[in-house]
């Protein structure tokens, strides 16, 4: 994240491919929270939220374990 505030959106992508969704997702987490707070909570289809957590969370394992195999964890 550090990376990308500073404008370096390669290496960002160098450090985690998914950098740019995770930012995304937690402005749009932010705005949510916004939102609630204001008394307009945003309206949501169902089971959506539970889908987007389990094809993120398979995402970041299959890049984690691709990474892992093929020795380009950045460390």
């Amino acid at each position: 994240m550090g990376a990308l505030a500073r404008g370096e959106l390669l290496l960002a992508l160098h450090f985690h491919p998914f950098a740019p969704l995770v930012l995304a997702e937690a402005g749009a987490l932010w705005a949510g929270i916004g939102a609630s707070v204001l008394g307009r909570p945003l309206a949501l289809p169902p089971r959506f939220l539970e889908r987007v957590v389990i094809w993120q969370t398979a995402a970041f394992v299959a890049l984690w374990l691709g990474r892992l195999a093929t020795g380009t964890l950045p460390w």
